[in-house]
């Protein structure tokens, strides 16, 4: 039973097992948040979504990707949104990795993301939201904050842009933080409807600090 709690633990970052992280807002909103980039091809068509709706978003963007394609960081601050780290190296085995691995690699990650932006990066995502204690202690030791969320779209695993916002129309609540993807180009197309149906319903799009 341990073992498998401990599983489930690390697996759901909804659980808040190992480390307490942001699942929802405390207001009615709705929190946009993308996950992966920077990406060349789909970056640029998510923002110009967001900029056309009027609607903010949080980037949780990989330190690599970030140090390959700065002006895309700068573009998705210059809109507005807010930027958090998202590992440097989104490694499969991130959550083997030691702890001062651990450390190095989230520490590397702001530090690219802060000389681009000039800003102190306080969010952070672990990828694939797994945890454990190992990042515990290395969030303390940076002062970053975990965000997880409260609507998975799955858009890893559908291409299907049309089953997408049938997926996303379905589970949106007031104060639900959406996980997207800004590298997947069925969830740029799915983004135009979905934000129109949030809007026809009344339900406002937020920031995390909300």
């Amino acid at each position: 039973m341990w073992i498998a709690l401990t599983i489930y633990g690390s697996a759901v970052i909804g659980a808040n097992w190992f480390i307490r992280s942001q699942n929802r807002l405390k207001s009615r909103a709705v929190a946009l948040t993308f996950d992966d980039g920077p990406d060349p091809a789909v970056t640029p068509a998510v923002l110009s979504v967001l900029k056309e709706k009027r609607v903010p978003a949080t980037f949780f963007l990989i330190g690599e990707k970030a140090e390959k394609y700065p002006h895309l960081v700068r573009q998705i601050l210059a809109d507005g949104h807010e930027i958090g780290n998202h590992s440097y190296s989104h490694s499969y085995w991130l959550g083997f990795f030691s702890a001062d691995k651990l450390r190095e690699d989230l520490v590397r990650c702001s530090r690219v993301l802060e000389e681009i932006s000039g800003e102190k990066i306080r969010l952070f995502r672990p990828p694939f939201g797994v945890t454990n204690p190992r990042y515990s202690r290395a969030l303390a030791s940076l002062a970053l904050v975990s965000v997880g969320w409260s609507l998975r779209s799955y858009d890893t695993v559908t291409g299907s842009s049309a089953r997408l916002l049938a997926r996303l129309v379905s589970g949106v609540r007031g104060g639900r933080i959406v996980l997207m993807h800004d590298t997947l180009p069925q969830t740029a197309e799915a983004l135009p409807s979905f934000l129109d149906y949030c809007r026809d319903k009344g339900i406002e799009i937020g920031r995390l600090s909300m």
